[in-house]
């Protein structure tokens, strides 16, 4: 008898549990973002004042495209750009043109150019990685510009359709 108190007890307890439906926050899911689309992952970083944030430039499902330009606006007062690498989206048996401007007052542009034998790469992945470094305290604002641009195997413009933002916090 007592095992049949338990097991409705246990029933109970499940019956009146809600199921939470997990939260997914991806930058690069299709929920956030019309493609083809420019991004940074992660959207939101923390450091320490002083220290550094590595900021992950991707493309979301875009097609056929032969090379791309970002324009990257961000808050000078607050953050530095230490590095700058090419990511593994335009890599193949020769290396991608991998080219970037950083003027030092807030704008940095980054070009790069897919040199495989087909001319043209689709997909989601990664062009460049950024680190910046925070200099006061405080959000840090960046943002991919309209001004950027994907551009296929002819040099003709591919409409962009979503430009990520994202904040470094130094704290």
């Amino acid at each position: 008898m007592r095992s049949i108190n338990y097991i409705i007890a246990i029933g109970f307890v499940f019956i009146s549990c809600e199921i939470l439906e997990p939260v997914y926050d991806n930058t690069l899911d299709l929920d956030n973002n019309s493609p083809p689309a420019i991004l940074f992952t992660p959207e939101v970083s923390s450091t320490t004042l002083g220290g550094s944030a590595a900021i992950t430039l991707n493309v979301l499902e875009v097609e056929n495209i032969a090379g791309m330009r970002a324009r990257i606006q961000y808050d000078n007062a607050r953050l530095a750009v230490s590095t700058i690498s090419a990511g593994s989206f335009f890599s193949a048996s020769d290396p991608p043109v991998f080219v970037y401007d950083d003027n030092g007052s807030g704008t940095l542009d980054i070009y790069s150019f897919y040199m495989g034998s087909d001319k043209i790469k689709s997909g989601t992945g990664d062009i460049a990685l950024i680190v910046f470094n925070t200099k006061l305290p405080g959000d840090g604002n960046i943002d991919i510009t309209s001004e950027s641009e994907l551009l296929d195997e002819n040099g003709q413009l591919i409409p962009i359709q979503s430009f990520g933002s994202g904040v470094i916090i130094a704290q």
